[in-house]
Order: C-alpha cells, then sequence, then structure tokens
C-alpha cells in the first residue's frame, strides 16, 4: 500500500469488503504493508466520486474517500481516523528494508514481529501489499517490500488468525494464476478458502484463509457481499475447491461498466421489491 493509493476506486471496494466483517462483529486488523509513493500515476483513479454511481454500495466508506481524495497529502492515517472501519486496529510502520541482504532480512523479520504483537488482539487480518504474494520467502529480493511472504502469512494464521490479502491476476495466463491463488492453500492444508474479486479498476482479488471453526460465519459475510455487490464483486475458485468442496477452476476478470453496474442495481430493485410483495 501507498499512501497515493489512498481513494482510488479500488481503495472503495476494499473499505467496504472489510467493513461487513466489522459489522459482522469480527475484529479487524490491517497490515498496510505500507510503502513509500514513487510518484506514479497509480492511485488517481478517483472520477467515481464525482459520478456517485458506486455510492449506494456503502455510503459510509464513499463519503468519507470522497472527501478524503481531495486532500494533496492524503494518507492511510487519513482512514485510520475516518472511523469508517471502526474498532480496526492498524499497523501503519513503512516497510523499507535497506542495507546488505543480511541487514533487509533482518529488518524485516523485525518489522513483522512488531505486526505480530500489535495486531495480536484481532480475529481477521487484512495484508495489503502493493503486488500481492511472492512465490518464495525470499525477504532479501529486491523489491520485496511490495509483496508479502508466505512465511507471513503462515506465521498469522498459526497464531490464530484468519486472513486476508490483497493480489491481481495482472498478466498472468490463466494456468499460472489458478496455480498462484492456490499457492497459500496448498502450503497451509488445513485452511478454508474464499477468494473475492473486484470488477472496478484493475482487477484486484482478496483471498481468505478461514480457520474451520469460523468458517461458517465468514461464509454469511461473504454471501452477503457477493448478492449486495452484484457484477462488482464475485467469486473466484481455487484446485482445492470453494465452499462445497467443488474443484471448479472459474476465474473472473472483467471490469463492468457504470452502465452495466446501473442495470444490475434497478435489476436488484425491482427483484427485492418482487419478493416483498410476494
Amino acid at each position: 500500500m501507498k499512501n497515493q493509493y489512498v481513494g482510488d476506486i479500488g481503495d472503495f471496494g476494499k473499505y467496504s469488503m472489510l467493513r461487513a466483517f466489522i459489522d459482522a462483529g469480527i475484529k479487524v486488523g490491517v497490515n498496510w504493508y505500507l510503502t513509500e509513493d514513487d510518484g506514479s500515476n497509480d492511485g488517481k483513479f478517483t472520477d467515481y466520486l464525482n459520478k456517485g454511481v458506486m455510492r449506494r454500495y456503502c455510503p459510509e466508506v464513499f463519503d468519507a474517500l470522497k472527501s478524503i481524495a481531495k486532500n494533496k497529502d492524503k494518507s492511510v492515517f487519513d482512514i485510520e481516523k475516518s472511523g469508517i472501519l471502526p474498532g480496526t486496529v492498524f499497523y501503519s510502520e513503512i516497510l523499507k528494508p535497506e542495507g546488505t541482504p543480511n541487514d533487509r532480512e533482518q529488518e524485516r523479520s523485525s518489522w513483522f514481529q512488531e505486526s505480530m504483537y500489535e495486531l495480536k488482539d484481532t480475529e481477521l487480518i487484512f495484508m495489503d501489499p502493493d503486488n500481492g504474494l511472492l512465490e518464495s520467502d525470499d525477504a532479501t529480493k529486491l523489491g520485496g517490500e511490495k509483496y508479502i511472504l508466505p512465511s507471513e502469512v503462515e506465521s498469522y494464521f498459526l497464531d490464530g488468525h484468519n486472513i486476508v490479502y490483497y493480489c491481481h491476476k495482472g498478466r498472468r495466463p490463466y494456468e499460472q494464476w489458478e496455480a498462484h491463488k492456490s499457492l497459500m492453500f496448498n502450503r497451509i492444508k488445513n485452511a478454508k478458502p474464499a477468494i473475492l474479486t473486484y470488477h472496478k479498476g484493475s482487477q484486484r482479488s482478496y483471498i481468505f484463509l478461514i480457520h474451520e471453526k469460523d468458517f461458517v460465519r465468514y461464509r454469511k459475510v461473504i454471501d452477503s457481499i457477493l448478492s449486495g455487490w452484484y457484477k462488482v464483486f464475485s467469486e473466484e475458485y481455487t484446485s482445492k475447491g470453494n465452499a462445497a468442496g467443488e474443484a471448479v477452476g472459474d476465474s473472473f476478470d472483467r471490469d463492468y461498466t457504470d452502465e452495466e453496474i446501473l442495470e444490475s442495481i434497478h435489476f436488484q430493485e425491482k427483484y427485492f421489491e418482487g419478493e416483498l410483495l410476494r
């Protein structure tokens, strides 16, 4: 995560998703995996805030982001102070390993151990790296601060937390994306899988690793997101299967237009109105 991303269209989906879990009584912790801004145009996709089409999905988050995005010096601390994620614990230390490979490895290890302490009383930890999951545990890799390490996901999970982390398909062909999605499920055999993919802006996927004792409760929240955010969030599956244990291997990477979103909203409104009249 970079401060420059705050308020963009991906941010709206991310915070709204987390808020659904908070509203269900789940204590959330966020490790921003915060890195320094890079001066690129990434994070400037805020036109959706002027159109207002997306507001109906989560007005509280939308209105807060509309205010925050106007600030030239916007940062994750604005999100933390906004109240849109009530009760959430944040770990906001910048990840910037420097020096020799050994120095970078030690610095990252200390940084991560501090995050475990800060987030110890949370139930669901959201890991928000720039680029998703690194496929090795090489903490010395240059640019590695933009990724989470598999060992870090595993450490949080073995410490009793449920996990959701950000990743994206990018330019991976279908087969590579299928393998990448399954990486942590193959490593942590007892984790129950779920994947939500957000379709506004560039494709963003959120991979959940859930303890069996919590799965039904989390599944209800995920289903509520899928029904309430029809065509905005969809579910992906892995070789390990979906909630029903079926190895479907399906994937979605389409970005729906505002017109299609409005059409789906009108359909849902008519449907639910019809349901109420029955």
